[in-house]
């Protein structure tokens, strides 16, 4: 009896990794997350309507293996206020991004001043900006030539979503 069951078990296990074989072996390699070390960062697609403003944060592996990334990123302005909030449109899925590829999140501000900021530079304009990958400690830095962001520095950004 204790024979057979081995035998049975035997088979199992090998019908399972002949199943599992093909999807293994089609997985990328990947050489973990994302980091400053492995993007390269950029702003794109600039879009305004209506005092809205659009703009992507593209990054770019530059590295030589594949990596990832999954979630919202930080982002602020240097010397300018940000209050960075969180959309989920997109909402957070893995991304992976072999070498060169792209992957982008989406900043959304209004360029209409609140009551309490007067004029039309509503908040100090920043010269750069900076973005952490997700689950990083290190940040990215892009020149900021976007103006600037009204509502006390009140930003929306969207989960990186690839390209």
């Amino acid at each position: 009896m204790f024979i057979n069951r081995a035998l049975v078990a035997t088979g199992v296990l090998a019908a399972a990794a002949t199943a599992l074989a093909p999807i293994a072996s089609a997985q990328p390699a990947t050489g973990g997350r994302c980091d400053n070390t492995t993007l390269a960062a950029t702003l794109a697609n600039p879009d305004a309507g209506a005092g809205q403003r659009y703009i992507q944060f593209v990054v770019t592996n530059i590295s030589h293996t594949t990596c990832t990334l999954y979630g919202h990123g930080g982002f602020a302005l240097v010397g300018a206020p940000t209050q960075l909030s969180w959309t989920a449109n997109p909402g957070s899925s893995l991304v992976t991004l072999a070498p060169n590829q792209r992957a982008a999140m989406t900043l959304h501000w209004t360029a209409i001043p609140a009551d309490d900021e007067p004029g039309a530079q509503c908040e100090p304009i920043a010269a750069t900006a900076i973005s952490i990958p997700p689950d990083e400690t290190q940040p990215l830095t892009v020149a900021w030539t976007d103006g600037p962001v009204c509502q006390h520095g009140r930003m929306d950004a969207s989960a990186y979503y690839k390209l």
